[in-house]
Parts: structure tokens; C-alpha cells; sequence
């Protein structure tokens, strides 16, 4: 009888832990379980953009997730862009809180304090950024603020070439230090 005691005790208590484990939250949160598991993962990696056989961008980022079926290459905690141009040159740097590439276009989207520097000391500050490989340009659909040696300018969209010379930007606002030179008119005589 003394068996039979202990059966329906590790019976018993079996079922209480079973019943308590179940009330418990999962370690892994809903939204991670529905999360896409990628080809490919890496941590603190560079991924080089080109075209034509020749870099256009080396980008750097904390974390790298490569998706084969969607084409992408996602790029989190924190991110950074090295744009050269035709001939190979260093011409400004990008940094982001985030961004994707897309593998088809070598296309790159930047996203959250997105900040780019040329090497001529040219600053363009914005939320969301956008790399097109084909026409080699710099578009943002967002606000943006452009900051120069002599000028600040507050703009609703932004378009330029990577070293941010050649540039356009809708509906700026904002303010000069430029000297501008006034001619000195004499009266004309009566």
C-alpha cells in the first residue's frame, strides 16, 4: 500500500507542476515567434555596394539579417555608410539608427536619426533616407534640415549626389551668413 501512496503523490504532484508551468509567460514574446527567421545573420559586419564592378558604398552594421526570399538585408543597432564616387573617393558618411537593403537594386533605406556628413563638411540631418544604386542619388521624402558653412535650410524633401554638392530641396526655409555686396548708387543729378 505504501507504493501505491507514493504513485498518487508523484502523480499529484506532477500535475501541480504541470498546472503552474502553464500559467507561467513564455520567455519568447508572441511578436519574436511571428518574427521571419533569416538565411543568414551576422554581428558587426560590412556589406559592400557596387556598381558596375566598382564600390559605390561600404556599409557597416551592428547586425545583419539576410532574408533570400524577400530580397532584403535588414541592418540593426545602429548603422554605417561610406559613399565613394566614380573614381573610388571617399565622399561623405552616413549614420543610422537602422536601415535595409535591397539585394536586387543595391538600393539602401536609412531610417531613424539618419545623418549624413560630407567630406566637405556639408550636414544633412533627416528620419528617413533612401540610397538609389541606379541614379547614384540621395532622396529623402521627409523633413530634412541641410546645414552648409554658410547656410541652414529646413526643407520638406531632399535630393542630391553622394557628396551632397548638387542638390535640391522642396520648400526651404531658414537662414544665410552669406555676405551679400550692395552696390553703392550715386544720385543721378537733376
Amino acid at each position: 500500500m505504501m507504493n501505491g501512496r507514493v504513485y498518487i503523490l508523484l502523480a499529484l504532484l506532477l500535475l501541480a507542476w504541470g498546472c503552474s508551468s502553464r500559467n507561467t509567460p513564455s520567455a519568447t514574446p508572441v511578436v519574436d515567434s511571428l518574427r521571419a527567421v533569416p538565411d543568414q545573420e551576422s554581428w558587426a559586419s560590412t556589406i559592400l555596394i557596387t556598381r558596375e564592378g566598382r564600390q559605390v558604398a561600404k556599409v557597416w552594421a551592428g547586425h545583419i539579417q539576410y532574408f533570400k526570399d524577400k530580397e532584403e538585408t535588414l541592418l540593426e543597432d545602429s548603422i554605417h555608410v561610406d559613399f565613394y564616387d566614380a573614381k573610388g573617393n571617399h565622399n561623405s558618411v552616413l549614420t543610422a539608427r537602422e536601415g535595409v537593403v535591397y539585394n536586387a537594386t543595391n538600393n539602401l533605406e536609412a531610417r531613424g536619426n539618419v545623418v549624413v556628413v560630407s567630406d566637405s563638411g556639408v550636414v544633412l540631418k533627416t528620419d528617413v533616407l533612401r540610397w538609389d544604386n541606379k541614379r547614384q542619388k540621395i532622396i529623402s521624402d521627409v523633413p530634412v534640415l541641410f546645414t552648409t558653412a554658410t547656410d541652414t535650410i529646413i526643407g520638406d524633401a531632399f535630393i542630391s549626389d553622394p557628396d551632397l554638392k548638387n542638390y535640391e530641396i522642396k520648400n526651404p526655409r531658414g537662414y544665410s551668413r552669406r555676405r551679400i555686396p550692395l552696390k553703392k548708387t550715386t544720385p543721378e543729378a537733376p
